[in-house]
């Protein structure tokens, strides 16, 4: 048998090896605990491997508390999409696994009254306030509207959970919710929206 020969023969067994291999690996399920070293591309077809992520939103108008020096969690009642993470007890935004997630929200806040009014916004992990997460926005004069918008980074654990905290002074500020509007037709407002993605 010649050189050649022998050099394709063992090619031909190497290349049945890495298929079986691959044809375990994507027909089969299983996990992998620990780090992975890929010398090389992974190529695959079929279902992606998915992150955690979650998008969500609430319908209704939330007011700021009655009782003096008392900051509210936004509350989320509707899930849009969701894996790996989900809303619990109306505000947590609970992780299903360990990650670094990137928290981004909306939130159009309103007044009903004169003058000018402060609403602060900042990020809960797990009940105790994230440090420098605050942000102050000013709103002026009756009907006043201002969308707070902005994101944090955030390294959770399983089962742990964040919530979007707000404060006002003034119990006319509110976080709006406004219904389909007509001339042109428009789809509904949101009082909060919130997208959470593991990256």
């Amino acid at each position: 048998m010649s050189i050649e020969t022998e050099i394709s023969a063992l090619k031909y067994k190497v290349n049945k090896i890495l298929e079986e291999k691959k044809y375990v690996f994507y027909m089969n399920t299983g996990s992998l605990t620990g780090d992975l070293t890929v010398g090389g591309n992974i190529i695959g077809w079929g279902n992606k491997i998915v992150r955690p992520y979650g998008s969500f939103y609430d319908t209704t108008t939330q007011t700021a508390s009655a009782t003096p020096n008392t900051a509210l969690a936004m509350k989320l009642n509707t899930t849009d999409i969701a894996i790996g993470v989900s809303i619990v007890s109306g505000s947590r935004i609970q992780f299903n696994y360990d990650g670094i997630y990137n928290i981004e929200f909306s939130a159009q806040f309103d007044k009903t009254d004169a003058g000018t009014d402060d609403v602060e916004v900042w990020l809960s992990y797990t009940g105790s306030n994230v440090p420098w997460s605050n942000t102050q926005i000013s709103l002026v004069g009756n009907n006043a509207k201002a969308v707070a918008a902005w994101n944090w980074f955030v390294s959770a654990s399983a089962g742990e959970y964040c919530e979007i905290m707000w404060y006002s002074a003034d119990t006319n500020l509110r976080i709006l919710s406004q219904g389909t509007q007509s001339a042109p037709v428009r789809p509904e407002i949101p009082s909060v929206i919130v997208t959470v993605t593991q990256v």
